[in-house]
């Protein structure tokens, strides 16, 4: 029966202190759960805060939808994610202290030492640009291009760009800048321009070539093929996380931490087919059609070394760029990349 039935039949004054006695215990059970939340709630305002620069609409997103569900006592840290609408965005929040860490371009950081602003360095990926082209020139080499329309993601000002303008010199005597009309554009635009047949290929970051492969289009060529021809075997970090040098020394528990949750979050995500079901920022952009390709490259990029070995590969395409950006807009005075660049710790040290 309920309290109430049970309570009519009860004299005025015991109804009274049944009930005075029951919310007694209601009021010690509450003391006692808030009790036991305190300790987890306090040990969590203690940790180390983590303030991570995102790009609104960048892949990082899909690690981090992982990542922001961690329990803070659980990774010993509080993660704080700050989202920002451009990659200029986030090197600006980055040096003015807005952020802690940013994903960012090794070249960009070696560039700032010299105007004595240091920040270290950590592999994130290794998916580079790649040259996607029409069925109709599907098989065949960069000279293919002579007197084609090539689109360009990411201006002349790029690391893509400049490579492949340095196979083609170095491979076939020919310059891309010359052989090619050139559209520089916005990813989407370039893969909607090369299906119309508005142009005949493109050059694109990763995760817009996957979607152009999916859809029938043939690589013509792929970074790693670049690398090759300059003697570089191995896969080479593109991007990395960015984080002032002072700050790192500072927090350097509080950074290798994160390098590890990071790096073990996409060691899942690279055996664990189930779990992308769960990333929102993943599922609801991209049709299901167009995601098996999308995790096949993003796996591909997920970087497996780190010490000494890459470190002399990026200072080579460092050479390689300074030697064929004309007008030395990548690499300033930079000549060589300082050791003090790169981070170190374990986490990759044993893939080396």
């Amino acid at each position: 029966r309920s309290f109430t039935a049970f309570a009519s039949h009860l004299p005025f004054h015991t109804y009274f202190e049944v009930r005075s006695e029951r919310m007694r215990i209601a009021v010690l059970i509450s003391s006692f759960l808030v009790l036991l939340l305190l300790p987890t709630a306090h040990a969590s305002s203690q940790l180390p805060v983590l303030r991570v620069g995102v790009l609104t609409y960048g892949t990082l997103n899909w690690e981090l939808d992982i990542a922001k569900q961690d329990a803070p006592e659980n990774v010993g840290y509080q993660l704080e994610l700050v989202p920002l609408g451009s990659p200029q965005a986030l090197t600006i929040a980055l040096q003015g202290g807005a952020v802690d860490m940013i994903i960012g371009d090794w070249l960009w950081a070696a560039r700032q030492h010299l105007h004595q602003r240091e920040f270290y360095f950590y592999p994130y990926s290794t998916a580079a640009g790649t040259l996607i082209a029409s069925p109709a020139l599907s098989n065949q080499s960069i000279k293919a291009l002579d007197g084609k329309t090539l689109g360009i993601a990411g201006g002349k000002a790029n690391k893509n760009y400049i490579l492949y303008r340095a196979y083609a010199l170095k491979q076939f005597n020919v310059d891309i800048a010359s052989i090619t009309t050139i559209k520089f554009a916005a990813p989407p635009m370039l893969n909607s321009l090369l299906k119309r047949g508005d142009i005949d290929a493109v050059l694109t970051f990763w995760h817009y070539a996957a979607v152009l492969t999916n859809d029938n289009y043939t690589p013509m060529l792929t970074m790693q093929d670049i690398l090759n021809s300059f003697g570089i075997q191995k896969e080479v970090p593109v991007l990395g996380w960015l984080f002032k040098r002072e700050w790192g020394d500072q927090h350097a528990e509080l950074v290798n931490a994160f390098l590890q949750r990071s790096y073990a979050i996409r060691s899942m995500l690279n055996k664990q087919d189930d779990m992308w079901k769960n990333i929102n920022s993943f599922t609801s952009k991209y049709p299901a059609s167009v995601q098996p390709a999308l995790i096949s490259a993003y796996r591909a990029g997920i970087p497996t070394r780190w010490g000494p070995a890459t470190w002399q590969d990026m200072q080579t395409i460092l050479r390689v760029i300074k030697q064929y950006d004309d007008a030395q807009t990548l690499t300033g005075q930079l000549d060589t990349l300082p050791t003090s660049l790169f981070w170190q710790n374990t986490v990759l040290g044993s893939h080396e």
